[in-house]
């Protein structure tokens, strides 16, 4: 390929932006103006970009390949979309966005649309690096205890995450003996579903994408962050777990039957288990959290269905991207209408009101919406899939559940009130995804024209209806209930969040605690000291001595993971 501009400019001009911010003095008007403007050239890019072209960039990490992918194109629209409407309110809405916060919005931006387009594993990793990293000062933003626990959480988690990831990536370049994703599922699709690689992946992976089991760093990072880092960290950065899932994992190569029934019972299960987690709730971040669980959940049963036979993807493909899309825009705008929980006057809270609930209803799959073009789609694929008939009623009930929940979500809203004024700002990026989300379903009819269902067949329409409803009377009838039992079910299970900070702090006290650091030898000037042991006869005969054993490994996963740990530890004790 050649070196079109277009590429590159999309990809890097937010980390360009950053610069600007680099200057002394307050944030100026034509700061914010680029800032606000910064995800304009990949929304540019997605709408008019080839979906063929692909682009080399030869003198840069072993070559670096941008290009959509298969599902690229629908990806980088609806993220560059979120990216927008939370820069516009975090550029010019009132609070305390100040510039070390504008710095990390726009690297943890470049990070995640660089990722979205990337074709090799080298430049996928390092994007994917640039993000998760560039997201803990959003969400340490306010720096009260609260935020600064969630921080915590999210960052041993994350670097968790990156060792299982980097680990697996490793390993299936060394398998493929290449680092283009192109090569790379032709690969994994030969690999026995057995390998530990995939174990690697799906878990690396699996954090990122809010999992169950390993989805408790997100309802604690998601409402400790402002609003418009809310925002992305659920509609846009949430996504890039399952990128990853469908760069490495060989969909549409192979069946993968085992991986396949693993994924849509973990998908289920967490769909189910977001909305029982949510209805414990009463912060209206905190539901939206987990309300995001249960949709990725939806989305990782898609890729499984998808796993299980490779004659599944052509149905699972158009419903993962649907998902995808409908989510982004609807959780986007949902959280960022939580910075506009306030009274105004009357006839403004009417319209303000009726239009906060169309992401709401199209995430729960109402009549008309793009979320029952997505669960349709859904259905189509899970008829034909492990579970058979059984798929399409947990569908229902999910879609059922989720009404609830937002209906919770939306009451819990209107509890947390304050009464001021929204400024403008913040109105125009609410208003933008908002219109996002109703012209959703025009947009995926432009894209897909064979995948579409006739909204205004009377069968189409009960499908959509019944859930909402039941979901409607379920709470009218039940909500003291239904919280009563969430409450009850989820004291069963222990607080895995709270037994992390323990400890933690049992472990950071005792080192604190001590003698070791009250020695001479520490007190010295410790780099030199340091130098001095590594550069000693016996270091490096010892170091050559490890080096030789482990060269007969053909996966150093386990000791990468356990170095990558330690030093995760040692760098969160120094930052607190």
């Amino acid at each position: 390929g050649g070196l079109p501009m277009t590429w590159i400019i999309a990809v890097f001009f937010p980390l360009t932006i950053t610069l600007c911010f680099l200057l002394p003095g307050s944030i100026r008007l034509w700061q914010r103006l680029l800032w606000a403007a910064s995800p304009l050239p990949a929304l540019f890019l997605a709408i008019t970009g080839s979906q063929h072209e692909i682009v080399e960039i030869n003198n840069f990490l072993l070559q670096t390949r941008l290009g959509f992918t298969p599902w690229g194109r629908e990806f980088l629209t609806a993220i560059s979309i979120v990216w927008t409407g939370s820069a516009i309110y975090a550029a010019f809405g009132s609070g305390n966005m100040n510039k070390p916060f504008a710095l990390m919005f726009l690297l943890t931006m470049c990070g995640n649309l660089g990722l979205t387009v990337s074709l090799d594993a080298i430049s996928f990793y390092m994007f994917f690096a640039l993000m998760t990293f560039s997201s803990y000062p959003l969400i340490i933003h306010s720096r009260n205890d609260f935020s600064i626990s969630a921080g915590r959480i999210y960052l041993i988690m994350a670097v968790l995450g990156e060792g299982l990831i980097l680990a697996g990536m490793f390993t299936s370049v060394f398998l493929t003996q290449s680092h283009y994703f192109a090569d790379i599922s032709v690969a994994m699709a030969q690999t026995p579903q057995s390998h530990p690689v995939f174990i690697m992946l799906f878990a690396g992976f699996g954090i990122k994408a809010g999992l169950i089991f390993v989805h408790f760093w997100l309802p604690l990072a998601h409402p400790a962050a402002p609003v418009p880092a809310s925002a992305v960290l659920s509609g846009a950065m949430i996504k890039a777990g399952l990128a990853g899932w469908l760069f490495f994992f060989p969909v549409s190569y192979a069946d993968f039957d085992s991986w396949g029934i693993i994924m849509s019972v973990m998908g289920l299960g967490g769909a189910l288990w977001g909305v029982i987690a949510g209805m414990s709730e009463t912060k209206p971040k905190v539901i939206l959290a987990y309300s995001s669980i249960s949709q990725m959940g939806l989305m990782t049963f898609c890729l499984g269905q998808g796993l299980y036979h490779e004659s599944l993807w052509a149905a699972a493909a158009p419903a993962l991207v649907f998902l995808v899309m409908n989510h982004a825009l609807a959780k986007a705008a949902l959280f960022l209408r939580t910075g506009l929980a306030v009274r105004i006057s009357l006839k403004h809270d009417k319209l303000l009101t009726f239009m906060s609930f169309i992401p709401a209803l199209s995430l729960a799959g109402a009549p008309f919406t793009a979320g029952l073009q997505a669960k349709y789609l859904l259905k189509t694929a899970a008829d034909a899939g492990p579970f058979g008939s059984v798929s399409p009623w947990l569908l229902g009930l999910s879609s059922v559940l989720t009404t609830i929940l937002l209906i919770h979500f939306f009451i819990s809203l209107r509890k947390n009130i304050k009464p001021n004024n929204p400024d403008s700002a913040k109105i125009l990026s609410w208003l933008l995804i908002t219109l996002a989300v109703i012209a959703l379903p025009f947009i995926l009819k432009y894209l897909f024209p064979a995948q579409q269902i006739n909204m205004l067949n009377p069968g189409t329409i009960i499908s959509g209806l019944w859930p909402v409803l039941s979901g409607v009377a379920c709470y009218l009838f039940l909500n003291k209930f239904l919280f009563k039992k969430a409450v009850q079910a989820m004291s069963i299970f222990p607080d895995t969040a709270l037994i992390m900070e323990k400890s933690w702090y049992h472990l950071n006290s005792r080192i604190r605690q001590s003698r070791v650091l009250e020695s001479e030898l520490v007190k010295m000037n410790f780099s030199r000291y340091t130098d001095l042991i590594i550069s000693s006869k016996s270091a490096v005969k010892i170091s050559r001595g490890l080096e030789k054993k482990f060269s007969t490994w053909t996966v150093f996963g386990m000791f990468f993971i356990v170095f990558i740990l330690l030093f995760t530890f040692l760098s969160v004790m120094v930052t607190n």
